[in-house]
């Protein structure tokens, strides 16, 4: 199932359209439907699909060999087997010399852990060989520290020899309406801030059943897809480190540690260096440092650490601590009883990083500035939780997003126009300064001072999932 990768297909077949080799390095989280989407892609071109096992050297090496036989058409024998990997590589060449081929190895990592050297075998082959024929050849890998380490690193073997290193990304919350066509725009949203934007968590969940409904299924029970999903992709992506303490500190995090300090405290760190494990969070893209976006970007304080994923914060806040009592059928129905009383608190900080995604796409929006960088800002005076600005024009948007049913009024904007001034206060400089509002509800005092003054902005749920 392949929804909403239209733009991803299209930057495929641009690629594909020249006849110049291409190495393509496809990666992203587990997850993220690196798979189903190259796959999907190469269907209907000549190509060669290999989905590297978790298998011994030997074995894979007879596998891929047999691939390439089958692909170039050539009788052989059941059991043949290229007495190297570079032997192997270098059979790919006359399948391309000629013509458009495509070559995909799936999930890259395992081969590097099965042939240490495959990297530097590519490196030559392609160097000496394959650069020059027509073959676009794509690597794809979920673990991160793999793919830096052997393609994208200064010192990896394929640096700068790939000519496309392109990162899937989750599906946003636009795209929810092609898994949830019955669902309202406040249901995608909250249907978002649950289960994110990684395809396979979207598929797990019935869009016949309401949210509440899937989340008592697919969740908290143990035999729901995504039950013990979150162990099972931390285990993956981080054999041989720590998980239990990393558990530790994602959990805090989720709970509401943002700080260095709450971090450390809550995840009874002690004397462990936690820069050194934030840093990996980070590196995986399970962690974000969020800085203050200030008038200058000189300007640095403390980071505050937020985790990227809807998903893994919601697993960790409810899940994870209570999964031993889940597991054998006890508190289920409490558990359930707190998140439906809860959801206004799991939406909440999702609502203000959809209202920031959305002041990115703001451009086409009539009298709105277009922004170059998104974020929140905080200091000892105010805080303003959504703020898009543009340096270069100095044009700034200040934003609320609160995801509460009783309406936004005027005087809301009010507060909201005052925490703008303490975020001016001090420039020099005129700047073009908007207001945004993303609200479930809006007064209609508030909607007529909208229409009045051009540089006050509403944004609806439905205006939000219109993407």
């Amino acid at each position: 199932m392949l929804h909403n990768r239209e733009r991803e297909l299209g930057y495929l077949d641009t690629r594909y359209a020249s006849s110049r080799a291409e190495l393509v390095i496809l990666y992203g989280r587990r997850r993220v439907g690196k798979t189903t989407l190259i796959h999907h892609w190469a269907q209907d071109k000549p190509h060669l699909f290999f989905f590297a096992t978790q298998d011994d050297n030997a074995t894979l090496l007879r596998r891929f060999s047999q691939q390439v036989k089958g692909a170039s058409e050539e009788s052989h024998d059941p059991d043949f087997t290229y007495p190297d990997w570079e032997a192997a590589l270098r059979s790919l060449i006359p399948l391309a010399r000629e013509r458009r081929f495509v070559v995909v190895i799936d999930e890259f990592p395992r081969l590097v852990a099965a042939c240490p050297p495959i990297a530097s075998y590519l490196q030559m082959v392609w160097d000496m060989e394959l650069q020059h024929t027509q073959v676009f050849f794509v690597l794809t890998g979920s673990l991160l520290s793999v793919m830096r380490q052997q393609v994208m690193a200064p010192d990896a073997p394929l640096y700068l020899r790939h000519t496309w290193p392109f990162e899937l990304q989750p599906l946003t919350v636009a795209d929810l309406p092609a898994f949830f066509p019955a669902y309202t725009a406040d249901e995608l949203i909250e249907t978002y801030a649950v289960l994110g934007g990684l395809p396979y968590y979207l598929i797990s969940a019935d869009p016949a059943v309401d949210l509440l409904t899937n989340i008592r299924r697919a969740i908290l029970s143990p035999t729901g897809p995504l039950f013990n999903e979150i162990p099972l992709q931390l285990h993956l992506e981080m054999r041989g480190m720590d998980i239990p303490l990393y558990m530790r500190i994602l959990q805090a995090i989720a709970q509401g540690s943002h700080t260095r300090a709450e971090i450390s405290q809550a995840a009874a760190l002690q004397d462990k260096n936690l820069s050194h494990y934030l840093l990996a969070l980070q590196e995986m893209g399970l962690v974000t440092a969020q800085q203050p976006l200030g008038r200058s970007k000189e300007s640095q304080h403390w980071a505050r650490y937020h985790l990227e994923d809807p998903f893994l914060r919601f697993w960790h806040r409810f899940v994870g601590p209570r999964q031993a009592e889940l597991e054998i059928g006890y508190g289920q129905e409490a558990l359930w009883h707190i998140i439906r009383q809860q959801m206004p608190q799991i939406v909440a900080p999702v609502w203000e990083r959809l209202g920031r995604w959305r002041l990115l796409r703001s451009g086409r929006r009539a009298g709105l500035p277009p922004v170059a960088e998104v974020g929140a800002w905080w200091s000892a005076r105010a805080q303003i939780d959504v703020i898009g600005l543009d340096r270069q024009s100095r044009s700034v948007v200040f934003g609320e997003a609160r995801w509460r049913q009783e309406p936004f009024t005027p005087s809301d904007l009010k507060q909201l126009t005052d925490r703008g001034q303490a975020w001016l206060l001090g420039s020099d400089a005129h700047w073009d300064v908007h207001y945004a509002i993303f609200g479930r509800g809006i007064a209609p005092s508030l909607t007529e001072l909208a229409n009045q003054e051009p540089n006050v902005h509403i944004f609806t749920p439905a205006d939000v999932v219109a993407g």
